[in-house]
């Protein structure tokens, strides 16, 4: 296997076939991502080891999107969420039982006198758990949990964990020790599933560097911080692959992309606008029927309509009004 797999941005040859891009426009199409030389060397890393990927970095710079990019370029079909809460146990990755809906279903069915219900209606598979099934024969994924459970042909799948840094501080080391393993348990049904190592999932885990991660945690990942593209150049690459049905070369676009550059060097910003957030901007801008051909000093109604989209705070948007007159 080459260690180059993943090239990271450019065209993905038969990508139109793919369930993630089939359907999308140009601002969430993952054939739009654009990765750095380093995030792309960071994924390369990960595959060639089978270890999770973790990104942090601001938030909207890109880091679950990269899931996505991913997915297509290496023809996975599925890119399987769990997004972290500071109640979440490693567990919860794989599975939850919902013992408050049984014990109800159980006692409206004795006062019935109906049978009670099978465990098996109050499972439900979580992310990294479908992604060990999915590796599996169909046929043994069924015969365990029941056809609403079964794939049709074993698959590798990417498990993007969310947030992880919002989670309780035992949980990220809990975790790894469950996905090293591949391999998860439901006492509930007497029932165990351990993935087939041929279909190997890809992890990639993020962080808003909320707070310290674990080092145990750490030495076991492949890290990689994704930098805010600070220079005009890569933004308008990014704007350009994302944005497509706008024309990006006209003067409000110009002054929006200014503005956007003024209010990060604001050093009273409390929330710097992300790139996820500049496209946002934009195209609510497009949708609002902005003249691009125009100064955006004078659509100052549009403009102030749709700053909610870029700016997040009340004290913020009083800046960026400051900043437009």
């Amino acid at each position: 296997m080459t260690f180059h797999q993943f090239r990271g941005q450019g065209p993905i040859e038969g990508a139109s076939n793919n369930p993630l891009v089939s359907e999308v426009d140009s601002f969430h199409d993952p054939r739009g991502y654009r990765a750095g030389t380093d995030l792309v060397n960071a994924v390369n890393v990960a595959l060639a080891l089978k270890m999770p990927l973790l990104l942090t970095g601001e938030p909207g710079t890109g880091k679950t999107q990269l899931a996505y990019r991913l997915a297509t370029e290496l023809k996975k079909t599925e890119v399987l969420r769990f997004d972290t809460k500071s109640s979440s146990q490693a567990n919860d990755l794989f599975y939850h039982f919902d013992n408050i809906r049984q014990f109800g279903q159980s006692q409206l069915n004795a006062a019935a006198g109906k049978p009670l219900p099978q465990n098996k209606e109050f499972v439900r598979i979580a992310a990294m758990g479908l992604a060990i099934l999915r590796t599996l024969d169909p046929h043994v994924v069924e015969a365990r949990l029941g056809p609403e459970w079964q794939h049709e042909k074993p698959t590798a799948s990417i498990v993007v964990i969310d947030e992880i840094d919002k989670a309780p501080r035992d949980f990220p080391n809990d975790l790894l020790n469950q996905i090293e393993n591949l391999e998860f348990s439901i006492p509930e049904l007497s029932v165990s599933f351990k993935a087939d190592r041929e279909f190997n999932p890809i992890v990639i885990i993020t962080s808003n560097s909320e707070k310290q991660l674990p080092e145990p945690f750490l030495r076991r990942c492949v890290y990689h911080h994704i930098e805010f593209p600070e220079s005009q150049t890569e933004i308008e690459e990014i704007l350009g692959s994302r944005l497509q049905q706008l024309q990006l070369d006209e003067l409000a676009y110009r002054d929006a992309l200014a503005l956007f550059f003024a209010l990060r060097n604001q050093a009273a910003l409390a929330k710097k606008p992300s790139t996820s957030e500049l496209l946002d901007w934009l195209l609510a801008l497009s949708k609002a029927k902005l003249e691009w051909d125009k100064p955006l000093a004078q659509q100052q109604e549009i403009l102030t309509m749709c700053l909610g989209a870029l700016v997040k705070t009340s004290d913020d948007i009083k800046i960026a009004k400051s900043l437009l007159t």
